[in-house]
């Protein structure tokens, strides 16, 4: 949603953002964990409970934000709705560009084919990157990070 959200120009910090808090809700739970704190066998429902604020803030704050723009412009064909959207999350000003955008990367979608996953499979032009994707993803879980 917030890499959907955010302007063009910002997509890039916003989506590396969200990843750096990824990271770092891990090392928190990872170190809360931890016997000392909250690892114990008295506390660790408190920790498992722990889990669910973070959704409970996003239960009842989400309902109060707009659809993401492109959503509303690609899939719903709502330009009036996008227009309200953008101006609700990136205040008054000038954003035709940014709908503009949106609207050709609508017309490129058009013209691509949308695969399923057993077509992707039998696709010999992807079967590389399929490949390096899968032994990369495998090797970060087998690497031992997350036990670090």
């Amino acid at each position: 949603y917030v890499g959907e959200i955010s302007p063009r120009k910002l997509r890039g910090f916003a989506n590396s953002t969200s990843s750096f808090f990824w990271s770092l809700g891990k090392a928190i739970g990872q170190i809360s964990g931890q016997r000392e704190l909250l690892g114990s066998q008295t506390l660790w429902p408190m920790l498992m409970a722990s889990c669910g604020v973070p959704a409970l803030v996003q239960l009842v704050t989400l309902p109060f934000f707009p659809e993401s723009p492109p959503y509303l412009l690609m899939h719903k064909g709502d330009q009036e709705g996008c227009k309200k959207a953008i101006r609700q999350l990136w205040g008054e000003g000038q954003h035709q560009a940014e709908i503009d955008d949106i609207m050709k990367e609508k017309a490129t979608m058009k013209n691509t084919k949308i695969l399923s996953v057993l077509e992707l499979v039998k696709e010999p032009a992807f079967r590389w990157q399929l490949y390096m994707i899968v032994i990369l993803t495998a090797t970060i879980q087998l690497c031992g990070i997350n036990a670090v």
